[in-house]
């Protein structure tokens, strides 16, 4: 049979609604977004990748 479940998600669909609202903002950082979630900056990048490129340095 197997087992049923595994490791549950980090960020929920409402974390990474809140990632987005706060990225939108050019002045907020993704380092302080994951800090306010509570995950490491490589853990909000894995769930939005495109936050990686709006916010890397020109």
């Amino acid at each position: 049979m197997g087992r049923t479940g595994g490791r549950p998600p980090k960020l929920t669909e409402d974390d990474l609604d809140i990632a987005r609202t706060l990225l939108a903002n050019p002045d907020i950082t993704g380092a302080d977004v994951a800090d306010r979630l509570g995950v490491s900056p490589a853990t909000l990048y894995r769930y939005l990748p495109a936050a990686r490129a709006a916010h890397s340095p020109s």
